[in-house]
């Protein structure tokens, strides 16, 4: 039986996912998860669960609610692979994603938060050796906190010039994630409905990621603990014409506030090429 008939015909793959296994007591120190040296993380995530992760194609998600969507974006850009190490390609396709995402959001002002990341699959090790923190992440997680997304805010607005926060009554910050290797693709991005999160089941951790020609950053990001009720969705085979676009938090408590996701393997994938990626952090504002 074909990938395509195994997925048509149940419309969910069964999957590990690495929750948190140790989580601090109340006066304990974060947890941190080193992302180019995993042997000194704190955290510990090992043995991974099983859980179904349902093929979201056909689910009319949105950014409010579940706090993810699949939106379509051509980019003009004919090769992405190397926009990261490439800052004329790296400038360019950021830019276009300005517009993209007001139009998607309906935001009155994006700000793109530094440039493009690549990742690749860790038997890419030809792609990967140029870069830092370009393994795909393992683990479930969401890219900050409330306390650190209220620090990058203020932060980003101090650096960015007639950025007036007061002007802007809500601000959310987005992450627009582009599959560019072809299908089928053996460790895609999972993404958790944001309702069927509990706050108990996140867990602050420090993320400690190296960043080219600057050492490393520390930034305190979510984890999480198991939770069965927990709805796991996946879009296979992306194409590089399409981006999940998903939620890393918002100022607004009546809608998503921020998914998680993780990387997991597809076992009904068969001969695949190695995982690449093209991510994009923005900050939304709203009047």
């Amino acid at each position: 039986m074909s990938t395509e008939n195994i997925r048509e015909e149940v419309s969910r793959v069964r999957a590990e996912i690495n929750y948190i296994r140790n989580p601090p007591a109340q006066d304990e120190a974060l947890l941190e998860f080193f992302s180019e040296s995993e042997e000194s993380s704190t955290m510990q995530t090992l043995p991974g669960r099983e859980v179904w992760i349902c093929d979201a194609r056909a689910l009319s998600s949105s950014l409010d609610r579940e706090g993810f969507v699949l939106a379509s974006h051509s980019s003009a850009i004919d090769n992405l692979e190397n926009v990261e190490l490439d800052a004329a390609k790296n400038a360019a396709y950021v830019a276009e994603l300005i517009p993209f995402l007001i139009d998607l959001t309906g935001a009155s002002r994006v700000v793109i938060l530094g440039g493009a990341k690549q990742r690749f699959s860790e038997c890419a090790t030809d792609k990967l050796a140029p870069l830092v923190n370009a393994k795909p992440a393992r683990y479930p997680h969401a890219d900050n906190t409330d306390a650190s997304s209220s620090a990058q805010i203020k932060m980003i607005a101090a650096a960015t010039a007639d950025l007036d926060l007061e002007a802007y009554p809500r601000c959310a910050l987005f992450n627009i994630w582009r599959c560019i290797s072809p299908a089928p693709q053996i460790s895609p991005l999972a993404v958790c409905d944001a309702r069927s999160i509990s706050p108990a089941d996140e867990i602050a951790v420090c993320a400690v990621t190296p960043i080219l020609g600057h050492g490393d950053y520390r930034h305190e990001t979510s984890s999480y603990l198991y939770n069965p009720a927990h709805r796991w969705h996946y879009y296979p085979d992306m194409t590089d014409h399409e981006v999940i676009v998903f939620k890393t938090h918002d100022t607004d408590p009546s809608r998503a506030r921020r998914v998680a996701h993780t990387a997991f393997d597809d076992n009904t994938c068969i001969e695949v090429h190695a995982r690449a990626s093209v991510e994009v952090r923005a900050l939304a504002l709203f009047k």
